[in-house]
């Protein structure tokens, strides 16, 4: 008898014995990236500033910059999502005593954590249309053609192409329209 039907016969021989097997650990999936080309704005209470990572990883990935609060209000450019995390490949701070109004702060990519970014408002002039997909032709779950009906909160929770993914009111949905300007209601 061959070795490998030795250990089927053995294996077959202990579980009719009442043995029990033990499964082999699962690894878990690695998380997918998404690309992404949105504009998001720094929303991080911590006075010391947003770190930014090497890798989408709190333990692992190694801070490479920091986004200090200074100026008015800073925005960074997403190029993806992953797992929670969001790749990064510039930043500004917008600062009225800066050259053009907008001082750059970061320049390479990096990670930062989904919960550190949000945006300042989801009413924008026309109207905005939260979707339940990323695509034009997702169904509507919510329009907002006044500001009045903006939901009582919004999170960011992710990116895919030039929608964010946001929660709101206990939902979750897509859109293109939103307001990273910390003056305007970007009517």
């Amino acid at each position: 008898m061959s070795h490998s039907m030795l250990g089927v016969a053995l294996l077959v021989g202990l579980t009719a014995a009442g043995a029990t097997t033990v499964a082999a650990p699962v690894a878990p999936k690695p998380a997918v990236f998404v690309a992404c080309d949105v504009v998001l704005n720094v929303d991080d209470p911590d006075p010391k500033g947003l770190n930014v990572r090497a890798a989408p990883n709190a333990k692992t990935g190694n801070v490479i910059g920091v986004l200090k609060p200074d100026g008015d209000w800073t925005e960074v450019h997403v190029v993806g999502n992953s797992g929670g995390w969001l790749k990064i490949d510039h930043a500004e701070t917008i600062d009225d005593d800066a050259p053009d109004g907008e001082r750059s702060v970061f320049k390479g990519e990096g990670w930062v954590h989904v919960s550190k970014l949000g945006i300042s408002e989801l009413y924008v002039g026309d109207g905005t249309v939260i979707r339940n997909r990323p695509a034009p032709d997702g169904a509507a779950l919510l329009k907002l053609d006044t500001p009045d009906k903006e939901p009582k909160s919004t999170r960011v929770i992710g990116c895919n192409g030039h929608y964010i993914q946001i929660e709101f009111d206990g939902k979750t949905g897509w859109t293109r329209d939103w307001c990273t300007n910390e003056r305007t209601t970007c009517s």
